[in-house]
Order: C-alpha cells, then sequence, then structure tokens
C-alpha cells in the first residue's frame, strides 16, 4: 500500500492507528506492506491487519478522529463527495532494518495506486528484514 511518508512515519512510530481508503481489498489480507512514496520510494515496514470498517465518512471520523494521525480538512478533503469510506484498523507494527526499493523484491513490482497483491513468498522477502523478528 503507497503511503505519504509522513503518514508511513506516524504509522511506524505508533501514532497513527487507522488507514482511510476511499476502496476495500479485493480479497481478505492480513498484513500491508508499507510503501512510502516520493521523495523516499521505499518499503519502511509492514503491520497487521485488526480490523476494517466500511461507514459513511462521518461515521468514520467519529469512531476514529482520535487515532487518526491526520486533521479533520485533510479526512474531509479525501472523502470530498465520497458515500462509503474504508477503515484499516492498524494492528502489531513491524518496523524494518533497512528500506527497501520495490525491486528488492521483485523486478515487476511497481508502486501501488491502490492496492497490489503479493505472494507469500515475497511477503516473507520483507519479513525476513524486521527489526523485531
Amino acid at each position: 500500500m503507497s503511503i505519504h511518508p509522513e503518514f508511513a512515519q506516524s504509522i511506524l512510530n505508533g501514532e497513527k492507528k487507522v488507514e482511510f481508503r476511499k476502496t476495500c481489498f479485493a480479497s481478505q489480507v492480513s498484513h500491508i506492506v508499507i510503501y512510502a512514496t516520493s521523495p523516499l520510494k521505499k518499503i519502511v515496514g509492514y503491520f497487521e491487519v485488526q480490523g476494517i470498517k466500511v461507514a459513511p465518512p462521518k461515521e468514520l471520523w467519529l469512531c476514529y478522529s482520535k487515532v487518526a494521525g491526520i486533521e479533520q480538512e485533510f479526512f474531509q478533503e479525501y472523502y470530498y463527495n465520497i458515500d462509503k469510506g474504508v477503515a484499516i484498523e492498524i494492528g502489531r507494527v513491524h518496523n524494518l532494518n533497512h528500506f527497501l526499493a520495490l525491486k528488492y523484491i521483485s523486478d515487476s513490482l511497481i508502486a501501488p495506486q491502490s492496492y497490489t497483491y503479493l505472494s507469500k513468498n515475497l511477503f516473507d522477502l520483507i519479513r525476513v528484514n524486521q527489526i523485531d523478528s
């Protein structure tokens, strides 16, 4: 999942406990790999999915504003004219020993626009680099 570097850092340091998206996953996932976007352009860690809530944006803000890690104005701009949003509750966060370029995982990987689903083998390449192994 592509995430702006400042929000990726907030997830890694435990300040941000939920990630908001406009669409849900195409399949069930248990972990989300954090790809920090430009200027970093690296995999910085991953987290366990604790839960997922699909609801109108106003309801999501009421539920998660204290752990959102973003300002309400940014949230409202993101969900402007959107009927339903997705809140991905962040469980245990795993930091990496060093950030990884996508080509380390696979030459065919590109930065995801929304979601990219990894095979277990590719995910294992990331997991072996976690700090808390």
